[in-house]
């Protein structure tokens, strides 16, 4: 088999892709700078032999057993495999062979093959993949969480068939059916925040505030779960009143955030504090709780979308692991800064919202 004139083999040896024409039986008859920098054999090797000691062990076999399919029914192939550069780091390429004949009616004479880099696209695949996991761990966890308040409305609606005089049947199913609304409406309202978030679209209308105000709207919305579980919540406040500009709304929605947080990762009666205090550059407003905390190794992660700190815990509440980083992006468009502390799992966890004064 001929190869190429000398100055495209020149131009081929100044490409990271390994290239190489080899005889019917897989004898190597030429190749360039790349592959001899990292097998460094010579014409007449056996080129599935001598590039295995340079694949990964799980790849080897099949490399060759692909070579030998191809080998057989003289058709072009391509293999996927991970090489070891010479610093021993591992990286994957993409083997083409392409059968060489005079004429198209005649057997072929040898292959001509370039093995190509595709780290790049391998990081890609995989980053794809990871995104479509999560995606589908997503959508499950939100079918869970939209079904959960379904069976109890069921059940608040049978309740009231069957004792529709009775005013404390129908305060009992009243209040079931808009507790649940309202897990429902939080479900919805964090998607939707989400789904801004991503397109750019959260919006603010910001004016000066009394920060108290927004602690008394959150602790308002807030209430009723941690009531639910017997959890006592404390708050402290400034001597003189906090002002700052702000979308009052929009903080509040990220202090009931920060609430419903703790007291889904708090057991029956633990505590819940809100404190609001104030610096010579900041504002802020901490919640703090003495539930089952956040691994050290997990804390740089909380505030990403469809993170939860222990989504297999018996103190979760369930959710969608969305609301910490709704919350997040809130506190960036009002300048901010929100933080988690935790000591440790098992140690309570303090969630930091920190504002510029003006």
């Amino acid at each position: 088999m001929h190869f190429a004139p000398k100055h495209i083999s020149g131009l081929l040896d100044s490409i990271p892709h390994l290239v190489w024409t080899m005889g019917t039986e897989g004898r190597l008859e030429w190749a360039n700078a790349a592959w001899s920098r990292l097998v460094g054999d010579s014409v007449g090797a056996d080129v599935a032999a001598s590039l295995a000691l340079h694949l990964h062990p799980d790849d080897r076999e099949r490399r060759s057993e692909q070579w030998r399919c191809a080998a057989r029914s003289c058709e072009p192939y391509e293999i996927e495999y991970r090489v070891s550069a010479p610093d021993g780091a591992l990286h994957w390429h993409l083997e083409r062979g392409t059968p060489a004949r005079s004429r198209s009616e005649e057997p072929i004479t040898g292959w001509a093959v370039i093995s190509t880099p595709i780290e790049q696209r391998k990081k890609t695949e995989e980053e794809l993949q990871a995104s479509l996991r999560e995606r589908d761990d997503f959508l499950a966890v939100l079918l869970h969480e939209l079904r959960n308040p379904l069976a109890p409305i069921a059940n608040a609606l049978e309740l009231l068939e069957r004792g529709a005089g009775e005013v404390a049947v129908v305060k009992l199913a009243r209040a079931t059916v808009h507790r649940q609304l309202r897990q429902i409406t939080r479900l919805v309202d964090d998607l939707l925040d989400v789904s801004r978030a991503v397109r750019g679209r959260l919006a603010l209308n910001v004016r000066p505030i009394d920060l108290d105000e927004v602690v008394e709207t959150a602790v308002e919305s807030a209430r009723p779960m941690i009531e639910c579980r017997n959890q006592i919540l404390t708050t402290s406040k400034c001597s003189s009143p906090i002002h700052v500009t702000a979308d009052p709304v929009r903080l509040a929605q990220v202090l009931t955030n920060l609430l419903v947080n703790a007291s889904k990762y708090t057991q029956t009666g633990g505590h819940i504090s809100v404190i609001v205090g104030q610096d010579d550059s900041a504002v802020w407003m901490r919640v703090r709780d003495d539930g089952i905390g956040i691994a050290r190794e997990m804390l740089p992660q909380v505030f990403q979308l469809y993170t939860q700190a222990d989504p297999d815990s018996r103190s979760s509440g369930g959710g969608l692991g969305v609301g910490l980083a709704v919350a997040r992006q809130l506190i960036e468009l009002h300048g901010g800064t929100i933080s988690a502390h935790s000591e440790g799992v098992g140690r309570g966890t303090e969630l930091e919202i920190r504002l510029p004064r003006h």
